[in-house]
């Protein structure tokens, strides 16, 4: 019961956030020239390639190393810890939910990057968002399919970075993680 309580709750907010993320990036694209939109599409693609990459570092990684670390007090090791002794909430919020929005998001700054073509060197609406959405599912899909052999055989350098990047902004009072763990 927790299981699909917490599924509903995933699927919610995923709405909910690729709605907000869509309607925001999508009508900001809109008002910007095709180097800049072209820009944004690149990052958005970015944070969609590195949240899979984290999703799948986390699953990999090895808690005793993290263990280790926090005994001794490292700086972010016990973030890392904490990522790595909740993998599956935190795989499930980097790949499926930011990875799949980035995903979702792109495709469709990717038909304004389209229209933005059409407008200003003409040719087929039609066939240049055919062309553009190939373009970016493949860089997405490769890019996604390299980073996350990188991944694995990476996922506790991985981790711990991600893992003391948290830690700073957990000491600069936002608390990221006690978000991951449902605290709000």
């Amino acid at each position: 019961m927790k299981n699909i309580k917490s599924s509903f709750m995933i699927a919610v907010l995923t709405f909910l956030l690729a709605i907000l993320v869509t309607l925001s990036s999508q009508s900001r694209v809109q008002h910007l020239s095709f180097f800049p939109a072209l820009l944004v599409l690149i990052i958005i693609i970015l944070v969609g390639i590195m949240a899979d990459m984290i999703g799948v570092a986390v699953t990999a990684a090895d808690p005793s190393s993290f263990n280790a670390r926090a005994a001794k007090k490292v700086f972010g090791a016990k973030t890392s810890l904490f990522l790595v002794t909740h993998a599956d909430r935190v795989a499930s919020l980097m790949c499926d939910i930011i990875g799949d929005i980035c995903g979702t998001v792109s495709g469709a700054i990717g038909i304004v990057i389209g229209m933005k073509i059409v407008e200003n060197w003409g040719g087929s609406q039609s066939i240049i968002n055919l062309v553009t959405l190939g373009l970016i599912s493949s860089l997405t899909v490769g890019g996604k399919a390299f980073f996350k052999s990188y991944g694995i055989k990476n996922a506790d350098k991985i981790i711990f970075s991600v893992g003391k990047v948290l830690a700073v902004f957990k000491l600069f009072g936002t608390g990221i993680s006690s978000r991951l763990r449902g605290e709000y």
